[in-house]
């Protein structure tokens, strides 16, 4: 059975990551030709809720959170792992705390810039609570969620990644649609703004963000800062852009996920595909064509890149892939977007919150 989910995977590896970025193009195609002829449908599905635009400049935000993380520091960007590690025990490491500062601060300012990114989540607290425990578990076992393998693992590539994601996807759509998510999870929020002043704010967003990386990393190489304390700001200002990112794109909406996952009552919103499209268009090239080509020797402010080796799939990590994915088809939400979600008025998020980091202490404890 293993060998078969390998050689499926190592057979449709490049195609899945070329697909992951074609599809919001071939999607929004579709789209505006069922517009034009009053239909609005995608294989035989109602689009609903759909915002190409939206979700698209908050992907390219994520990608370049995801790159900047990569290119200055060396360091894979995986939310999970970094929460994670604190639950396991390294909550002494400065950095991971930095990179959650950051989330609440991106999180924070979207109050102010983006209102429509936090609102009031409702859906039954059982739902919620097990759908963390299972994305704690899930994440746990699987290293990793849609950042760390979904962007990161699949734009080097990874046969790992790109089957867990695969396991993930296809794990959320049957726990979404078989628990119908899509209509039982509510999210009220200020409307979503005109595309031109989303543009408008992305820009300014993404511009604020490089010149600060501009201005840390030239002052820590003109030796103005120490090198050590150069990381910690890019941590600091990673979590910022993705988490702004993560408004931008519609994913603190845990209705909006589910939506996706969910396509049991004959609609769908296709967004999510957007995002991580819009990552991947970044961080697929780069990894690809600069950095594990050898292109650039090092990082910025660091001596080595940090990501894994190639290594085959697991069962450890398909266990992982069918919880994670099935936690984030039940609560329409994973561990970024969660985080964020906790500056929102809702008890929900922070239920979810709770059993998540239960859920990875006890796949930690467990010795597996």
């Amino acid at each position: 059975m293993l060998k078969t989910i390998r050689a499926l995977v190592a057979r449709a590896g490049v195609p899945f990551a070329g697909a992951l970025i074609a599809s919001p193009f071939l999607l929004s195609t579709a789209a505006a030709q069922g517009s034009m002829a009053g239909a609005g449908e995608f294989m035989g599905l109602a689009l609903r809720n759909f915002t190409p635009y939206h979700s698209l400049a908050g992907g390219l935000l994520l990608g370049v959170a995801t790159a900047m993380s990569m290119v200055i520091k060396g360091d894979i960007l995986g939310i999970s792992g970094i929460v994670g590690g604190v639950v396991k025990g390294k909550h002494g490491e400065a950095n991971r705390w930095l990179f959650i500062a950051g989330l609440v601060t991106g999180g924070t300012a979207l109050k102010t810039l983006y209102p429509a990114a936090l609102g009031a989540t409702e859906a039954p607290m059982w739902r919620s609570a097990v759908a963390g425990l299972l994305v704690g578990a899930g994440v746990t076992w699987g290293n990793g969620c849609t950042s760390g393998h979904g962007i990161c693992g699949n734009a080097r590539l990874s046969s790992r990644s790109m089957g867990y994601t695969l396991i993930f996807m296809g794990s959320g759509f049957v726990s979404a649609s078989l628990m119908q998510s899509g209509s039982s999870i509510a999210f009220a929020s200020a409307p979503i703004p005109s595309t031109q002043d989303l543009t408008t704010l992305a820009f300014q967003i993404l511009g604020l963000h490089l010149l600060a990386y501009l201005a840390v990393t030239g002052m820590a190489t003109a030796k103005m800062i120490q090198q050590n304390a150069a990381r910690s700001l890019v941590t600091f200002m990673d979590g910022s852009l993705f988490a702004l990112g993560l408004g931008l794109s519609g994913m603190t909406s845990p209705l909006k996920v589910a939506q996706f996952l969910d396509v049991s009552s004959g609609s769908w919103d296709p967004s999510l595909m957007f995002v991580m499209g819009g990552a991947l268009l970044l961080n697929l090239p780069l990894m690809q064509g600069i950095i594990m080509s050898g292109a650039l020797q090092k990082p910025m402010l660091n001596r080595t890149f940090s990501y894994p080796p190639p290594r085959a799939m697991d069962t450890k990590l398909i266990v992982g892939g069918v919880l994670f994915g099935a936690g984030w088809g039940l609560g329409g939400a994973c561990p970024g977007p969660a985080i964020v979600g906790l500056l929102s008025p809702s008890p929900v998020m922070l239920v979810w919150n709770v059993t998540f980091l239960l859920g990875i202490f006890g796949a930690n404890a467990s010795g597996w």
